[in-house]
């Protein structure tokens, strides 16, 4: 209606990135190259929408999680601005307090009313190493919260061992576990992790094709940037 303006409804989109001390070199040469290319494709869905505003945050885990991107932001701002994720010396893979971390960040005093379906990418290259228990009570308190439990969950497996248990409870149930076997599967899973949580996020959106989007083959060749052997 004239004057009448329509109110734009963020998308909160979380990525989790380890960032532990198995992470050190090319394995986090590579995760950096691949969430600088994820983004273009996030900044293209928010432009063909007429409502919905994207907003993205970081958090880093290993032994204690850290905000890389604390607020949520713009992803065009996060890509004029965008530093790097450094790993942490001797750091531990960690996920029940990164966990709860996100679980505050999804509290109702924290998220919109009106926003979209939170989005959750956990990237990991290791088992969880939490204390006993620590990885079912972070997890726990994530789900059990109401945008925690609607949230669209995927996980990105850099190496089979990640590919495990933990992240089968972790990932909603239409969303399977994409597994980068090399530093260049990394950018092309991160890619269409990109482009399902996008998809999915669109009004009538069908949630039955989500693990076709998401296991679609990557279109055009794999950058060369990094070494298939470190794996």
């Amino acid at each position: 209606m004239p004057g009448g303006g329509v109110a734009r409804r963020p998308l909160h989109f979380i990525v989790m990135a380890d960032c532990s001390g198995s992470m050190k070199g090319e394995k986090m040469q590579a995760l950096n190259y691949a969430l600088r290319s994820m983004l273009p494709h996030l900044v293209a869905w928010e432009r063909d929408q007429l409502q919905a505003q994207l907003l993205i945050r970081i958090l880093r885990f290993a032994t204690v999680p850290e905000w890389h991107v604390r607020d949520p932001r713009p992803v065009a701002d996060l890509i004029a601005g965008w530093q790097n994720l450094e790993y942490v010396y001797q750091g531990r893979t960690n996920m029940g307090a990164a966990f709860r971390e996100v679980a505050g960040a999804l509290g109702p005093g924290e998220l919109e009313r009106r926003a979209l379906r939170p989005a959750i990418l956990l990237i990991t290259d290791g088992l969880p190493t939490d204390p006993p228990g620590g990885f079912e009570a972070g997890l726990s308190e994530l789900t059990n919260s109401a945008a925690g439990r609607a949230s669209l969950r995927v996980a990105v497996a850099i190496g089979r061992d990640a590919s495990s248990e933990p992240l089968n409870r972790f990932r909603s149930p239409e969303a399977p576990i994409l597994v980068a076997d090399s530093t260049d599967d990394i950018v092309d899973r991160l890619v269409a992790a990109s482009i399902a949580v996008s998809r999915m996020s669109e009004e009538g959106a069908n949630r039955e094709t989500l693990a076709q989007t998401l296991m679609q083959p990557p279109a055009g060749p794999a950058p060369e940037h990094a070494d298939d052997s470190i794996l």
